[in-house]
């Protein structure tokens, strides 16, 4: 997809107002996906045996390299604001008061519920109570990051930064997935998929948007927060609290799938989990080939092709720049005789 289309993909993302079945169909529609994905890897204990055994392990965005992936942007002042009207008289500090004490009524004990007071309240503000909440709010960035998990893919196998970045100067691989193969894709086929997440709610698969205008995912985090509060307490938050945030849904999406401009050339997709999951999370998909790095030494070449060659990886390319000074391929092992040829994915 060129930047127009995944702009489009991105409009359309940000205008659902639900999660039906038109809504999903209407972003379907929008995504235009390649035949072929590609995913660059360094020659690795852990990636030699997830090539072997076919499988794609899912990372949580707290370990991604780029700190502004997955990252809540939040207007820390809007938030500072609507704090200090909540209390900006003892009329409305009291009315604050009367919607926390059924929510926290079961979790402290009653001196401590007594000394809810609204003047007790209005000297911790003065006393630093607004400054613990607002480090509270930018600590949710953490909280989002830990529970989304992806696998990341480029729709060009011939990235020069990509190779650098990702397959150790070109001394690694990249695996070659054909989105037209269904046959290649494990996930759900098997016995031990019937409890598993992925076969019941999927891994959508979507571009990501590149802009220099960030999300503003102010509302998302206060609809983490009070999911947060939530769970702590073991009370319900009163629907009439999550209305003022906004009905949530796609918020996630919209969180992981924009990156900054200056990252473009990446030209991504990312799988997420469409359910919460206990980790490690993977699935199982057979590449359709590999392409072997320009600087690859033969001693990691004969790793990379037996383990290609075990998990039932037929198409092996290699690396080589061609007379028009580009990086390119020759196919050097298949299921068919026609080795040799020069293919450009």
């Amino acid at each position: 997809m060129n930047s127009q289309e995944r702009e489009v993909f991105w409009q359309t993302l940000c205008s659902l107002k639900g999660n039906g079945e038109q809504d999903v169909q209407k972003l379907r529609q929008a995504i235009k996906p390649p035949k072929y994905l590609f995913r660059y890897r360094p020659v690795s204990m852990n990636s030699l045996e997830a090539l072997r055994t076919n499988k794609l392990y899912f990372s949580s965005a707290n370990y991604y390299d780029d700190p502004f992936d997955t990252f809540l942007h939040i207007d820390i002042e809007r938030i500072k604001d609507e704090y200090l009207s909540a209390f900006q008289t003892p009329e409305s500090t009291a009315a604050v008061i009367e919607q926390v004490i059924p929510i926290v009524a079961d979790t402290l004990p009653a001196e401590q519920l007594a000394q809810i007071t609204v003047e007790n309240v209005t000297k911790a503000l003065s006393q630093g109570l607004l400054e613990n909440f607002l480090n509270s709010a930018l600590a949710l960035r953490d909280e989002v990051k830990k529970d989304t998990w992806s696998v990341c893919f480029s729709e060009n196998g011939f990235n020069e930064t990509l190779w650098l970045k990702y397959a150790d100067q070109h001394k690694g691989f990249v695996q070659i997935y054909d989105l037209e193969n269904n046959d290649n894709f494990l996930c759900g086929k098997q016995e031990k998929c019937a409890n598993c997440g992925i076969r019941h709610y999927g891994t959508p698969l979507y571009p990501i948007y590149y802009s220099d205008i960030p999300y503003d995912a102010t509302n998302f985090a206060k609809i983490v927060m009070l999911n947060k509060l939530e769970e702590l307490t073991g009370k319900p938050i009163p629907q009439q609290l999550y209305a003022l945030m906004g009905s949530g849904l796609w918020e996630r999406e919209k969180t992981t799938l924009i990156k900054k401009k200056c990252h473009e050339y990446d030209e991504e997709w990312r799988m997420i989990t469409g359910c919460v999951m206990k980790p490690p999370i993977m699935m199982e998909w057979i590449p359709s080939g590999i392409i072997l790095g320009l600087r690859m030494g033969q001693a990691e070449e004969n790793l990379v092709v037996s383990a290609a060659k075990e998990a039932g990886i037929k198409n092996i390319y290699k690396s080589y720049i061609d007379l028009q000074n580009r990086l390119n391929a020759v196919l050097v092992s298949c299921g068919e005789p026609s080795v040799g040829e020069e293919v450009r994915i």
